[in-house]
C-alpha cells in the first residue's frame, strides 16, 4: 500500500494544475484543467477563478444559459465575483450534454433467439453506452480519479447489473444458459455485429 507521500509524488500534477490556473491566460486550459481533475480543492480553485481577470467572460461562455439560483440577480451584470466563480466552478465540473446515464436501462437481454443476434444486439448496446461515457471521465480513470468518474461508474453498475440478471436467469430457467454459452462463443470471434453485416451480403 501507497504511502501518503507517495500519492502525493504520484499526482504532482495538482499543485501544477492549480498554479496554471492562476497564472495562465489561456481560457482553454483553464477550462481542461477544472473540467478534468477532481482532486482539486474546491475552495481553493474557487478562489484562483475569482482572483482571475477574465472571470466575466468565462462566466459569459459557461454560465449565461445556465440556470441560476433564483434568489441572484437575473442580470449577469449584477452577480458578485463569489457568485461567479462558484457556479463557474460548478459548471466546468460537468461538460453540458451529458446529464443522461450512459447505459439505457430499458434494455433487457434477450433470453431466445438466435446467439450471433444476440451477441450482436449485445455488441451494440455496449458500444452505444461506451460512446456516451465523455471522454473527460476516462481521463479521470487513467488519473486514478475512478471514484471521481461518475458516468463510467455508472456503465460499470449497470453491467454488473446486467450480469447478476443472467445469473438469476441461469437459476430459474437454466436451458437460457446453454443459449448464452453460444453467445459468449460467437462474441469471442470478433465484432459480432460486423459479422452478421458481411453474411447478409453474401
Amino acid at each position: 500500500m501507497g504511502s501518503g507521500s507517495s500519492r502525493l509524488e504520484t499526482r504532482w500534477w495538482e499543485a501544477e494544475a492549480q498554479q496554471k490556473v492562476i497564472t495562465t491566460t489561456n481560457i482553454g486550459k483553464v477550462e481542461v484543467i477544472c473540467s478534468l481533475i477532481p482532486g482539486l480543492d474546491g475552495t481553493t480553485m474557487i478562489g484562483h477563478l475569482k482572483a482571475r481577470s477574465d472571470l466575466d467572460t468565462l462566466f459569459a461562455l459557461h454560465c449565461r444559459t445556465q440556470n441560476l439560483p433564483t434568489e441572484q440577480p437575473a442580470d449577469p451584470s449584477d452577480l458578485t465575483a463569489d457568485v461567479k466563480a462558484n457556479e463557474l466552478w460548478r459548471v466546468l465540473q460537468t461538460p453540458t450534454g451529458y446529464s443522461e446515464p450512459p447505459w439505457n436501462w430499458n434494455w433487457q437481454p434477450p433470453l431466445e433467439g438466435v446467439p450471433s443476434e444476440i451477441a450482436a444486439d449485445f455488441h451494440a448496446t455496449v458500444c452505444r453506452a461506451i460512446f456516451r461515457v465523455p471522454f473527460f471521465d476516462f481521463v479521470k480513470c487513467a488519473l486514478g480519479y475512478s471514484t471521481k468518474a461518475h458516468f463510467v461508474g455508472s456503465l460499470l453498475h449497470a453491467a454488473c447489473n446486467v450480469r447478476d440478471g443472467l445469473r438469476r436467469t441461469f437459476q430459474e430457467r437454466p436451458w437460457t444458459k446453454d443459449i448464452y454459452i453460444e453467445v459468449e462463443k460467437a462474441s469471442k470471434h470478433g465484432d459480432p455485429s460486423r459479422r452478421s453485416t458481411n453474411k447478409s451480403r453474401h
